[in-house]
């Protein structure tokens, strides 16, 4: 049995719908923490596997959760010290969108109008860093229905002096039209190189390619997930059908889910801390993580 301290991390993360995928990332090192904190030696090995195992299943889709989570696991199991392994994974989550950002500077259009969705800690950084250079004109933010976080990414921009307008899903395709790109973050990108992110990516990027606009891809390469690829990716949980209607008619039915799979030919380049790539280049990194596993 995991102390208390770590099991309300692990219900934190359940319910957490609204944050990006780097901050879960990092509620799961916060959770890995306490259970150090909670040992008064060395940690149990099978109390730390299963630490680990319920931390990553608390958002299976969050490739940067496990991620984090297991390579702890497994630097803890070749004999590195606890902490200082949450340390430098903590740094790394931390540091990666200002290099994420720098990357995504040297392959964006040197000036534009925008369309994005959700809320991504890496978008917001990478349309800082686009303000800041004087390489942004506008922004438009799907509200990303149904929990609405574009509503946050709206507020964040307009903080940061950025001209930002919240639209509602369906007006997605419309505005790729009027705009110069695509850009928008990742929960995880699989070994084909197609990218899991929020509902309604798949259609800003089949309006782009229609369009001919490229579409851009910000991530750390923690977000990099060699175990699966569309076909064999397990799918997003259904969600609370009131989240989508509070109260229906008897007998109507609700889908909610919140994410989907953007093929991998739909995707310009994707942006990480260590560069970006095209989709081809993610393909052949990942088959060599794969051969390694």
């Amino acid at each position: 049995m995991l102390p208390p301290t770590v099991e309300e991390v692990v219900t934190d993360i359940l319910e957490d719908h609204t944050s990006g995928a780097n901050r879960i990332a990092r509620k799961g090192l916060k959770g890995l923490s306490l259970l150090l904190d909670a040992s008064t030696g060395t940690v149990d090995r099978d109390v730390m596997r299963a630490a680990v195992r319920r931390i990553s299943d608390a958002q299976k889709t969050n490739a940067a959760l496990y991620n984090v989570c297991h390579l702890f696991a497994q630097l803890a199991d070749e004999g590195q010290e606890p902490k200082a392994i949450l340390k430098q994974l903590a740094s790394e989550l931390e540091t990666a969108r200002d290099r994420v950002a720098r990357n995504f500077l040297k392959i964006a259009p040197d000036r534009g109008t925008v369309v994005t969705l959700t809320f991504s800690d890496n978008v917001l950084a990478c349309l800082r860093l686009a303000h800041e250079r004087g390489n942004l004109e506008r922004v438009y933010v799907l509200e990303s229905r149904p929990m609405n976080e574009g509503r946050f990414l709206v507020v964040a921009l307009t903080e940061a002096g950025i001209r930002a307008t919240l639209a509602p899903d369906p007006m997605g395709a419309s505005l790729v039209g009027s705009s110069d790109y695509i850009l928008v973050g990742a929960d995880s990108v699989l070994r084909d190189a197609s990218v899991v992110n929020k509902v309604g990516t798949y259609g800003l990027a089949l309006a782009a390619a229609d369009r001919g606009k490229p579409v851009y891809v910000a991530c750390e390469t923690l977000k990099f997930d060699a175990r699966f690829d569309a076909a064999s990716w397990p799918g997003s949980p259904e969600m609370p059908a009131r989240e989508v209607w509070e109260n229906p008619p008897e007998k109507i039915d609700v889908a909610n889910r919140y994410f989907e799979v953007t093929p991998g030919r739909l995707v310009t380049r994707v942006a990480t801390e260590r560069g970006s790539f095209e989709p081809q280049t993610v393909r052949t990194m990942m088959a060599k993580a794969k051969s390694q596993m």
